[in-house]
């Protein structure tokens, strides 16, 4: 019974996710199309996309502390409405105004699936099942994240720019009908705290100043970045500039996903075989090495796709494991604000990869190193953010243990 209630709720969660996922780049082979419709520059374009972000940054933080008073469902129901009358706004817009008015709402819909997604999870599952769970999501998110633009690029050949839109009020819809009908409260209302102003302020200041859930949010946020960053620049650099054929390139984009799939599937089974500490080990060793591979072959062989892809092979299985682990662990830092935890890793990691995929895109100068300079930075900022944070958890238990002992004798 339990496992048919988990699974239940794992399969509501990945159908909200998936709107929010294609929402964020599903329309992005449709910009030249769009530019002309809409008689709009570039940079007026690529607006949507930026306001859209900020609309999910600004909504993200708030579902946290309204869905700890009032619960997850009433919260959520209001997030895809406001999704949904986004999708509509956009489906239908007629000028670039009431476009980029879609597109705010749509984000600030989208933040809260992520953030109240997240945060059913940790209510619906023990902390074990909560890793399995999320290791799961973690798998499916970045295949459809990338799977996403080819499918936007489809659609728009096929029926043009406003198809994208309408798949994502499509599926909007559905994600509300699921949730209206089949939806059951996962926060319990002994569990509630009451929405008062000053004691949110106080929750947030709880977060914004634990270290530990800073190390945890960044290097995370960071590692997923550096994954995504390359999954879209390479998009144009290995067709247009290395000329590897278009029916080639989905299998490069397959083999990179594979990666980060490979590194979901092997996940549990390697810790019930060695434990959680070596595998944290194994995922910082397997980023530095992919890393390290891409910085040779890019100096060496800088017009080798095949070459460059197997370093981000293998960056994505540790940043999977990476994720894997210390996501659900950032999460149990500040237990009693998972609402709030959950909101603000939500919005900071979709944040910090806007702009790393942004940064990137502003670095493109026809060559890989741009690229390889943005995927070994973050390595630089993952590796020592996690090894301080480990060290600085070994001296506050070891602390611990010590006080235990004296009070003991």
């Amino acid at each position: 019974m339990e496992n048919r209630k988990e699974l239940k709720y794992l399969l509501l969660i990945i159908v909200i996710f998936i709107a929010a996922c294609i929402e964020t780049d599903i329309y992005l082979p449709a910009f030249p199309d769009m530019m002309a419709w809409f008689s709009a520059s570039e940079g007026a374009i690529q607006s949507l996309l930026t306001w859209n972000f900020i609309g999910i940054c600004l909504a993200g933080p708030l579902y946290g502390p309204i869905s700890d008073a009032f619960g997850r469902k009433k919260p959520l129901l209001a997030a895809l409405g406001l999704f949904l009358t986004g999708s509509i706004v956009t489906t239908f817009a007629q000028n670039l105004d009431q476009m980029l008015w879609g597109r705010i709402l749509q984000g600030l819909g989208s933040g809260g699936c992520f953030t109240l997604g997240t945060a059913i999870i940790f209510d619906s599952f023990q902390k074990e099942r909560a890793i399995n769970a999320l290791n799961n999501l973690n798998m499916i998110v970045p295949i459809i994240m990338a799977a996403a633009p080819m499918a936007g690029g489809f659609l728009n050949q096929a029926f043009g720019f406003r198809s994208n839109f309408l798949l994502i009020a499509v599926f909007v819809l559905i994600s509300l009908c699921i949730c209206l009908f089949f939806f059951d409260e996962t926060l319990a209302k002994e569990k509630r705290t009451s929405f008062q102003m000053k004691s949110v302020l106080r929750d947030f200041k709880s977060a914004f100043t634990s270290l530990p859930f800073w190390q945890l949010t960044i290097a995370t946020s960071i590692s997923f970045a550096g994954y995504i960053a390359f999954l879209s620049g390479t998009s144009v650099l290995f067709v247009v500039e290395f000329g590897m054929s278009k029916a080639i390139f989905p299998f490069i984009q397959a083999a990179i996903l594979g990666g980060w799939v490979m590194g979901s599937l092997f996940l549990n089974r390697t810790i019930a075989k060695w434990g959680i500490p070596k595998i944290k080990k194994a995922g910082l060793i397997l980023c530095l090495a992919g890393g390290l591979e891409l910085a040779l072959v890019t100096l060496i062989f800088p017009r080798d796709p095949y070459l460059l892809t197997l370093g981000m092979v293998i960056y994505a299985f540790g940043a999977n494991w990476i994720i894997g682990l210390y996501f659900p662990e950032g999460m149990e830092i500040l237990p009693d604000i998972k609402g709030i935890t959950a909101s603000l890793i939500t919005s900071v990691r979709l944040l910090i990869a806007a702009l790393v995929v942004g940064m990137t895109s502003s670095l493109y100068n026809s060559t890989i190193y741009p690229l390889t300079a943005v995927v070994v930075g973050t390595i630089v900022i993952i590796v020592p953010t996690l090894l301080l944070y480990e060290k600085r958890k070994q001296r506050s238990s070891s602390a611990l243990e010590n006080r235990s002992h004296q009070m003991h004798h």
